[in-house]
């Protein structure tokens, strides 16, 4: 990374948000020109929500809640009781396997419906909006369409020890996710603003598939002085996942770079890091493997500290950027235009505002009992 830079880098990761006195954030000076994309979305880290816990979290313009029962199933609601319309998300409670209201203590079971209220009187005929909701690679995902159809998509599951969970920060900040899964393919700033060097890297997207994979060898990555080779998978337009197998089968590292739209021009991006371990390099397997586990979730801080700093100036630099609808590419840039044409497949472009209609009920789909 270029010295200038490392200033901004450290004052975005220590405020968890971008603050300059010379650049406005981009939502501020141009109006959004793309609507928010279709697909799964990542809204938290799995150990951000234990069982019996919930949650709210912005996407695409709105609030969903989302709760694991006291066994563990995972649910994506939208906030509002239907009784009389109090947010879930505001002093509600996990009671067993239902989510209770704060207002009335009305009670919704895991397939959404109304099962008790608070007066010891038969419940209402009445139902939860459930979103598809899936937990896969540590990421618990919210299926957003612009015009309420349902998932025709799995995200990809890599072989991950889910009992590691990742090193992990999230950023507020103005942009889009597409500029940060265009990230895969933009090849010509991982010299300029990274300082990555001999790099090596193929891969284009695929027409009509929502998942793409790029390879790569570079030196001067999160290893700095030696060379690693990288294996990138671009999951719809929400989510980058690095994964690198270590040499001499030690192990493997795990970077998820997830981003979620949360208001138009405004996205989250959650960036993670895991090292997993098959045991201790030089030490005998009886004593290196029990010890792999805490190294590895020690070395996994670390090397996400590290890896924060060269995501920090990516971070900036999204977040003042304004989308170039026809940009003037230039050799080395990579398959951008290709990249932008394959990343069509993700919009639907609804009737009036950016706002989607509400959903009809249904089971939640693909959820993890």
């Amino acid at each position: 990374m270029k010295p200038h830079i490392k200033p901004l880098v450290k004052q975005l990761l220590g405020a968890r948000e971008i603050s300059l006195h010379t650049a406005e954030p981009a939502d501020s000076l141009h109006a959004p020109t793309r609507p928010y994309p279709n697909g799964w979305f990542c809204v938290a880290f799995s150990d951000e929500l234990r069982a019996g816990a919930l949650t709210t979290r912005r996407l695409a313009g709105a609030e969903v809640v989302v709760y694991r029962t006291a066994k563990g199933v995972l649910r994506a609601v939208r906030p509002q009781c239907p009784h009389l319309g109090a947010h879930l998300g505001v002093g509600g409670s996990i009671e067993g396997e239902d989510i209770v209201c704060p207002f009335h203590r009305f009670a919704f079971d895991p397939s959404g419906s109304c099962v008790r209220t608070g007066y010891d009187q038969p419940p209402p005929k009445a139902s939860l909006t459930q979103y598809p909701v899936c937990e896969v690679n540590g990421s618990i995902y919210v299926w957003w369409h612009a015009l309420g159809a349902p998932p025709h998509w799995d995200v990809p599951t890599f072989p991950m020890d889910d009992r590691q969970p990742f090193s992990h920060g999230t950023f507020d900040i103005a942009g889009h996710p597409q500029d940060v899964m265009e990230n895969a393919f933009d090849w010509g700033h991982l010299p300029a603003l990274h300082g990555l060097k001999e790099v090596d890297i193929e891969g284009q997207p695929v027409t009509g598939e929502p998942v793409s994979t790029v390879t790569a060898t570079a030196r001067n990555t999160m290893m700095r002085g030696f060379h690693q080779s990288y294996t990138l998978t671009v999951i719809g337009l929400a989510t980058i996942a690095a994964r690198t197998v270590l040499p001499a089968g030690v192990g493997n590292l795990y970077v998820m770079l997830h981003a979620t739209p949360t208001g138009p021009g405004r996205m989250q991006v959650r960036f993670g890091t895991k090292l997993e371990l098959n045991g201790v390099p030089g030490v005998p397997d009886w004593l290196g493997r029990p010890a792999a586990m805490p190294l590895a979730r020690l070395l996994s801080e670390i090397l996400q500290r590290v890896g924060s700093v060269d995501t920090g100036a990516d971070l900036l630099m999204w977040h003042h950027q304004e989308h170039v609808e026809r940009p003037r590419l230039a050799k080395g840039d990579g398959p951008i235009g290709r990249y932008r044409q394959w990343a069509q497949q993700f919009y639907t472009q609804p009737s009036g505002d950016l706002l989607a209609p509400r959903p009809e009920r249904s089971e939640a789909g693909r959820s993890q009992e």
